[in-house]
């Protein structure tokens, strides 16, 4: 499983990936997440947004900053 989670440097991106990293390590699985600034990349893929997270090069996530418990279900689907 491949998380990257592209944001700008927002208050909300940066809580986000911490919880996902605490999340990953907590579900003790064997990849982490990136946290990639370059917005350019996801642009050029037709994907705009502030802050977009992607699960295996699929849209998960654009603009949402859910809780843990979300987060956990989310990847929890990606796991399955």
């Amino acid at each position: 499983m491949r998380i990257q989670l592209f944001d700008r440097g927002s208050p909300q991106g940066k809580k986000l990936f911490d919880d996902l990293d605490n999340l990953c390590q907590r579900m003790q699985l064997d990849f982490a997440s990136e946290y990639i600034q370059d917005m350019d990349r996801v642009i050029s893929m037709g994907i705009q947004g502030k802050t977009i997270l992607l699960i295996d090069n699929e849209v998960a996530l654009v603009d949402k900053y859910p809780g843990p418990n979300e987060l956990e279900k989310i990847l929890n689907d990606y796991l399955d």
